[in-house]
């Protein structure tokens, strides 16, 4: 079964638990409305009906009332002349009748209201025989002014004559008289009621008694339009402004979740893969949970915690390593250069011991030099090897006086003097004295002054110049040497760097002579810098001296 992702599920939810109840209320909410409007529409035609059929029997009731009464003044008119001038006063003036004339009995219509050209032709007798009648003539067209045009609009008003079926009266610009009447259905007995096959747009109907007329209110699609699409669509809006605002809301929340979450887990990634940099950055809103920036913070300190540890476990690695290396280096460094001593002392110590030969005193005492140097090489290489744990840990211990840097200088050229070996000393008379350790002073010289017997060219001369420069006593070893590579020259005074490599190897020693002349260096405040080139130059700078 696949996971969805938390993006995916929110926007299920989102369907499940909004946009489907949102359209469920919408649909619920739009029929109430809907039923509501139509009722208030059919109960609104019944009332225009109901209205314009009133007013029209009043109307034309009350026109014949004032027929009948222009008919009863009419005969106390004196003559023919005042007459015909009372005619046209009248309908000047009231604007109500029209075409008024005095008729014989024998001529009036059949029809008690007959309506012709959208007239209505009225009589009354004039004469106490009635044999004459006044007649006239009333607009029956004026649904417009019984209730104006903006209170009618969108509405098709209709009267008939509901015996003949024949349309009276009506303000539809085109009348379909016959769809309207093919679906009137009166109740017998009832005065007005609705009718019509669509529930949106009811008719409605009302009975006139006198005269018997029918009038038909039709509601248009215009009206429905207006009121239940309308009403409708502004439900359909509401309820869309609510689930946009919903889900603008619920998505902005989402988003700064998602994204928080998403740091949590690119944070757990990176850690996984062994990136413990890795920091969780949070964007921090209202929207942000506060179980979110707990993980966040927590998540952060532990990182931090482990990133700590694996550096310290990673340094602890390389210190394993050098020290790894150093045991390595240490064991075929005295497993090469301990065995020519040992085999030099073994050697001519077996050969002082032999019974079987005589050795004259000069043999033997030459003898006993090689060994009393070897044992004094091997003196030195253990010295150098006690020596080097002490610097490390800073463990090492200084006898500091004044000393006499002239008289190092000479007793470690006497300690390593010889017949093959040539030095040129150049001691200043004025060389102040200096504060150290006057062992491990000698120490230093002694060894730059062995590394650069090991590494001399030619037989060389070594250069031992020793002077004061701006009141500051310096001390300048030189030697002629081979050219030394950059990548080797960076690394001299590591341990176990030698000049030479291990294929062309032509000195002896362990190769922690200048490592060791370093340190001692940075303990007795002794600056050490190095040029080499044809020549190979080590300047001494001794910042701890007597004024």
């Amino acid at each position: 079964m696949k996971r969805l992702k938390i993006i995916e599920q929110i926007i299920i939810v989102l369907i499940v638990a909004v946009l489907i109840p949102f359209i469920t209320i919408g649909i619920i909410i739009s029929n109430i409305s809907q039923q509501s409007v139509r009722n208030e529409l059919a109960n609104n035609t019944s009332l225009i009906a109901q209205f314009i059929g009133e007013a029209t029997e009043n109307y034309v009731n009350l026109s014949q009332a004032q027929l009948d009464q222009m008919a009863a003044g009419f005969n106390y008119i004196p003559n023919t002349m005042a007459k015909i001038q009372y005619f046209d006063e009248i309908e000047s003036k009231t604007l109500l009748f029209k075409n008024l004339d005095i008729i014989e009995k024998e001529k009036i219509p059949k029809e008690k209201y007959n309506v012709l050209n959208g007239r209505l032709t009225l009589v009354s007798p004039i004469d106490f025989d009635s044999n004459y009648y006044l007649l006239a003539q009333i607009n029956v067209n004026i649904i417009d002014k019984l209730l104006g045009k903006e209170n009618i609009e969108g509405r098709n008003i209709y009267i008939f004559d509901y015996q003949s079926k024949k349309l009276i009266a009506t303000n539809a610009e085109n009348a379909s008289n016959n769809e309207v009447v093919s679906d009137l259905i009166l109740k017998e007995d009832s005065k007005k009621g609705l009718f019509g096959k669509r529930k949106n747009t009811p008719k409605a109907y009302y009975k006139l008694k006198n005269p018997q007329w029918l009038v038909v209110v039709d509601t248009t699609k215009k009206v429905t339009a207006k009121t239940i699409i309308k009403a409708r669509y502004r439900i359909v809006l509401s309820l869309c402004i609510a689930a946009f605002s919903i889900i603008f809301i619920v998505g902005l929340y989402t988003y700064y979740l998602y994204i928080n979450i998403r740091q949590l887990f690119k944070g757990i990634t990176a850690v996984s893969k062994g990136n413990y940099d890795k920091k969780i950055h949070l964007i921090k809103r209202a929207f942000t949970p506060h179980e979110i920036v707990f993980l966040a913070k927590e998540f952060n300190y532990m990182a931090n915690k482990i990133n700590v540890s694996y550096k310290d476990l990673r340094e602890k690695n390389k210190e394993l390593e050098k020290l790894n290396e150093f045991r390595e280096n240490l064991v075929n460094a005295t497993s090469h250069e301990f065995r020519t001593p040992l085999t030099s002392i073994i050697g001519y110590t077996s050969r002082l011991l032999r019974q079987d030969i005589i050795l004259d005193d000069e043999t033997k005492t030459k003898s006993l030099q090689i060994i009393k140097e070897q044992a004094q090489r091997l003196s030195n290489m253990v010295e150098d090897l006690l020596v080097i744990p002490e610097l490390e840990s800073y463990s090492l211990k200084f006898n500091i006086q004044e000393i006499d840097l002239s008289n190092s200088i000479n007793r470690a050229i006497e300690y390593l003097g010889s017949e093959e070996i040539s030095f040129k000393s150049d001691i200043a008379a004025d060389l102040k004295n200096v504060r150290s350790d006057d062992y491990r002073l000698e120490q230093i010289i002694i060894n730059l002054l062995d590394n650069a017997i090991k590494y001399n060219k030619d037989n060389a001369p070594i250069e031992i110049k020793a002077q004061n420069i701006d009141g500051i006593p310096f001390v300048t070893i030189k030697n002629k040497c081979e050219k030394i590579s950059d990548e080797i020259k960076e690394k001299l005074f590591e341990k176990f760097i030698r000049a030479d490599s291990e294929l062309t190897r032509t000195t002896r020693g362990t190769g922690l002579g200048l490592y060791i002349v370093k340190g001692l260096s940075k303990a007795l405040k002794i600056d050490i810098s190095l040029e080499c080139d044809d020549e190979f130059i080590i300047t001494l700078k001794f910042n701890d001296y007597v004024q």
